[in-house]
């Protein structure tokens, strides 16, 4: 018999075996905790489990506010995606009766999943299946990874090297001059920026996992642009999750430089797997990661509003306006407030 049981303490380290053992670094506690400190939701994560007490499927579920200030349950915020990790499809199953239970119970307007290799297929939940993530394979080496891209690619990432524009750096000292390229950054694509707080927080809770990788001008020894990644060891996948460069130097290739310098971050360390992270259908950065040979893998974006009216977190074309003002409104207005006004996007 399975049970659904909320999240104790004393779960913590079978939780994290299993969620390492089964899914990404973003289902551990760690990340739970980035969560809560940095934004103030709250944990409402919850595990099945059989009759010996095993944890057979993980609910990481974080409850915030939404833009209309309505009380809502996200798996999980500022991650791609977020499988259940079930063993089987009975568990599965369970979890997601167990999951309308829980936003009935907890007085959620909705519930939002984020799968990507478990698919639910019911008239109760609402599909946005326009989001993707890109997976470059990595373990034939530099050659043959570079040789999977378009030829306008490889040549920009030939030239960026023939020219030696840029140095890269691992050192996390960085972090800080990496911020401001990120809110600039942001800004120009009319987006509110987290507070750096939540990247400290990152190397806090996940040490061992979290890098940055940062490009410097080789003239100048300015921060030009960076990534952070976090590896996952047992499913051998690199993650790119937050990045940012500084346009000015577009005309030098400086983001062809800094994805090879990713990928040869991944061959060196002995993984499989590069994520180059979530893009809508078509957009910029769709094609972009698909001339790098990534392969593009559908995710499945749900909502349970158990009848209500609710469509999940709002979309880009719904945003424009804002984005568009985001855009224009002086920087000394939208760093502040975007620290605030970020949490509520549940992006």
């Amino acid at each position: 018999m399975l049970r659904c049981v909320a999240y104790k303490e004393a779960m913590k380290a079978e939780w994290d075996r299993f969620a390492l053992a089964n899914g990404t670094i973003y289902h551990t506690t760690g990340f739970q905790q980035v969560l809560v400190d940095s934004f103030g939701y709250s944990s409402l994560y919850h595990a099945v489990v059989d009759t010996e007490d095993r944890i057979c499927a993980i609910i990481p579920l974080i409850v915030g506010r939404n833009l209309g200030l309505r009380k809502v349950g996200v798996s999980l915020p500022f991650t791609n995606y977020m499988d259940l990790c079930a063993i089987n499809e009975e568990v599965f199953q369970f979890a997601i009766e167990s999951i309308q239970q829980i936003k009935n119970r907890s007085g959620l307007h909705y519930i939002e999943l984020r799968l990507k290799d478990e698919s639910l297929n019911s008239p109760e939940w609402n599909l946005n299946d326009h989001n993707h993530t890109f997976v470059l394979a990595l373990s034939e080496g530099e050659d043959k990874v570079l040789a999977m891209s378009s030829s306008s690619n490889r040549n920009h990432v030939r030239k960026v090297y023939k020219n030696d524009w840029f140095d890269v750096s691992f050192d996390p000292r960085h972090l800080d001059k990496f911020y401001q390229v990120y809110v600039r950054r942001m800004k120009q694509l009319g987006s509110p920026a987290q507070a750096i707080s939540f990247f400290k927080r990152l190397f806090d809770y996940l040490p061992e996992h979290a890098f940055l990788l940062t490009v410097l001008d080789k003239q100048t020894g300015a921060v030009a642009g960076g990534m952070i990644l976090l590896t996952n060891p047992s499913n051998s996948t690199v993650y790119y999750p937050y990045g940012a460069n500084l346009s000015e130097y577009n005309n030098k290739y400086l983001n062809n430089f800094m994805y090879w310098e990713a990928v040869r971050f991944g061959i060196r360390n002995g993984y499989q797997y590069l994520d180059l992270g979530r893009s809508q259908t078509g957009s910029g950065t769709y094609k972009y990661k698909e001339q790098w040979g990534a392969k593009a893998e559908k995710l499945s974006y749900l909502v349970y509003s158990g009848g209500q009216q609710a469509a999940g977190a709002p979309d880009k074309q719904s945003l424009q306006l804002f984005i568009d003002l985001w855009k224009v409104i002086p920087s000394f207005i939208t760093n502040p407030v975007g620290r605030i006004l970020i949490k509520y996007l549940l992006p």
